[in-house]
C-alpha cells in the first residue's frame, strides 16, 4: 500500500525501501506483464549528477567549494547549466548545478534557457557507483537569484535544450505499477508525455537488452530501454528509457571522454 502523501520517509528508509525491492524488479524484465505493484513513497529531491545522467537522495563525501556565484543557464526550477565550475570533478564546463532557492517564490524566474546568476553556498558531493567511476553532484544551497537575463513573459514557452535523467517521476507511477519495475526516464520524455506516451509505454514493455552505453540502429529519436545495470539512482534496479540520441551520446561521453558535451535534448 503507498503511503499516505503526509507521511514521509526519511532518505536513508526511502534507500532502504528501494534496495528491498531492487532484485525482484531486475528479475522481470522481459518477462509477461506483473501484477499491479504499489511502491512507497519517498521524500526528498533527488539531485542530479553533473551531467545529468545519475541521481542520488543524499550523495555523501561534501565539500565546501570556493565560488560565491555561478553563472549559467536555467534547465529546470530547480537546475542551471554552469557556464564554468570546479570544484573537485574533472568536468568544468557545462555542468548541472542543483539549485535550492531560498526563496520558493523565486522558482518562477527560473525560465528554462534563461542566463542568470546565483548566489549561494556551493558544495560538491561524491558517490561511489558499481561501475569504477564516482559520481560527481554540485550544489546550491540557499540560493538567491542575483540576475538575469530579462524573462519574456509573451513569448512562448522555451524548448529544452538539454536533458537528464529522472527516475520515480509522479507521472509514470501508473505505469511502473503496471511493470512491476522502477523506471529511470528522460526528462525531455516525461515532459511531453501527451506525445511521448504511447511510444515510451510500448519501449518499456519490451526492454532491449542492451546496456546504457550501447546504441542501437535506426531512428535517432526513437524510445528505447534497456535494463539500468549502472543505478541511475544508486539504490535502484531499473528500467531506463530514453530516445536513441541520448543513448549515442552516453556511449560517446565516455568513449572519447567527451564530458563537456551537453545531454542531447
Amino acid at each position: 500500500m503507498r503511503l499516505n502523501a503526509g507521511k514521509k520517509l526519511t532518505p536513508a528508509l526511502g534507500a532502504l525501501l528501494l534496495l528491498v525491492r531492487a532484485a525482484p524488479a531486475l528479475a522481470q524484465i522481459g518477462a509477461p506483464a506483473s501484477p499491479q505493484v504499489t511502491f512507497a513513497s519517498v521524500s526528498g529531491i533527488p539531485l542530479q549528477s553533473v551531467s545529468g545522467r545519475f541521481h542520488s537522495l543524499a550523495p555523501p563525501n561534501r565539500l565546501n567549494c570556493r565560488y560565491s556565484t555561478v553563472t549559467g543557464r536555467v534547465v529546470s526550477t530547480r537546475l542551471i547549466m554552469a557556464d564554468e565550475m570546479s570544484c573537485g570533478q574533472a568536468e568544468t564546463r557545462n555542468v548541472l548545478v542543483n539549485v535550492q532557492l531560498s526563496n520558493p517564490a523565486d522558482a518562477m524566474q527560473m525560465v528554462v534557457g534563461r542566463r542568470i546568476v546565483v548566489k549561494a553556498k556551493f558544495q560538491s558531493a561524491e558517490e561511489h557507483r558499481d561501475a569504477p567511476f564516482n559520481a560527481f553532484f554540485l550544489i546550491a544551497e540557499n540560493a538567491e537569484l542575483v540576475s538575469g537575463d530579462p524573462p519574456d513573459r509573451s513569448a512562448p514557452p522555451a524548448l529544452a535544450f538539454t536533458s537528464y535523467m529522472t527516475c520515480q517521476p509522479q507521472e509514470l507511477d501508473a505505469l511502473a505499477s503496471r511493470l512491476g519495475s522502477d523506471l529511470c526516464v528522460q526528462s525531455t520524455l516525461v515532459a511531453d508525455l501527451a506525445v511521448t506516451g504511447p511510444a515510451l509505454e510500448a519501449a518499456a514493455r519490451a526492454p532491449m537488452n542492451v546496456s546504457p552505453a550501447d546504441t542501437v540502429s535506426g531512428d535517432s529519436n526513437a524510445i528505447t530501454c534497456r535494463p539500468d545495470l549502472e543505478h541511475s539512482g544508486l539504490h535502484l534496479r531499473a528500467i531506463a528509457c530514453a530516445r536513441n540520441s541520448y543513448w549515442a551520446w552516453y556511449k560517446a561521453k565516455w568513449r572519447d571522454r567527451s564530458f563537456l558535451m551537453p545531454a542531447p535534448p
